[in-house]
C-alpha cells in the first residue's frame, strides 16, 4: 500500500508539471520553435530531471512540443494549413462539448461562469494578456467540464495547446478582445435559457473568429 501511494503521488506530481509547462506555452512564455532546455525547466519549475523528461515526453505525444533526435525538445511550430485544420476540428468538438454541457451544468457552476465573464471584462480594461488568457481558459474549461466526456475535454485542450505552435495571434486587436468579451455574455444567456443549439452556434463563432490569422502587412511577401 505505501508503495502504491508513493507511485500515485509521483504520477500526480508529473501530471501537474506537464500542465504547468503546457500553461507556460499557452501563455506564450515559450514561443513556437523555441528550444526547451531541461536544466532551465528544472530550475524554473523546481522539478527533478526525471519529472521534466517525463513531462516533455507527454507533451510530445500530444504534439504540443516536438522531440528532435540528438537535439532535444522545442515548442511545436505548425504551418497555416495545419492550424486551420486544428481550428476546424476544435469547432466541432467544442460545439459538442457546449451542447452536452447544457443539460448537465448546475446553477452553482453557472454563477461561477458569470463571475469569470465579469473578471474577463475587467481584465480586458486593465489586465495583462496573461490574465486575459488565464480567465478565458478557466471560463471554457469550467463550461466544458460538464460535457460528460473526459476524453472529449482532454482532446479539446490538447488541440488548443497544439495550436499554440502557430504564429497566429489570438485577439490580434482590441476589437477582437472586446468581441470575445461580448460573446462570453451571449453564451451565458444561451446557457441560462438551456438553449443548446444556440450555445453551440455561439461557441463555433467564438472559436473560429478568435483563431483568425492576422493578415500580413501590405507589401509584405
Amino acid at each position: 500500500m505505501p508503495s502504491e501511494r508513493k507511485t500515485g503521488k509521483a504520477a500526480a506530481r508529473r501530471a501537474a508539471l506537464t500542465n504547468e509547462i503546457a500553461q507556460a506555452i499557452r501563455l506564450r512564455l515559450f514561443r513556437p520553435g523555441e528550444w526547451l532546455r531541461q536544466i532551465d525547466l528544472e530550475e524554473r519549475f523546481q522539478a527533478t530531471r526525471f519529472d521534466v523528461r517525463s513531462a516533455l515526453d507527454e507533451l510530445a505525444v500530444h504534439k504540443t512540443i516536438e522531440h528532435v533526435p540528438n537535439r532535444g525538445y522545442r515548442v511545436a511550430e505548425i504551418d497555416v494549413k495545419t492550424y486551420e485544420e486544428i481550428v476546424a476540428i476544435r469547432v466541432m468538438l467544442e460545439m459538442a462539448a457546449a451542447e452536452n454541457a447544457v443539460a448537465r451544468i448546475d446553477e452553482a457552476a453557472i454563477a461561477q461562469l458569470d463571475a469569470l465573464a465579469a473578471q474577463f471584462s475587467a481584465a480586458v480594461l486593465t489586465g495583462s494578456r496573461t490574465e486575459q488568457s488565464e480567465i478565458n481558459h478557466a471560463f471554457h474549461q469550467l463550461m466544458y467540464s460538464f460535457c460528460g466526456n473526459a476524453v472529449l475535454q482532454e482532446t479539446i485542450w490538447a488541440l488548443r495547446d497544439r495550436g499554440r505552435g502557430s504564429r497566429t495571434t489570438v485577439w490580434s486587436s482590441h476589437e477582437a478582445l472586446l468581441r470575445s468579451d461580448r460573446e462570453h455574455y451571449a453564451m451565458m444567456e444561451a446557457l441560462k435559457a438551456r438553449d443548446a443549439s444556440r450555445l453551440a452556434a455561439l461557441v463555433a463563432t467564438h472559436v473560429a473568429k478568435g483563431a483568425m490569422p492576422v493578415p500580413p502587412p501590405i507589401g509584405s511577401s
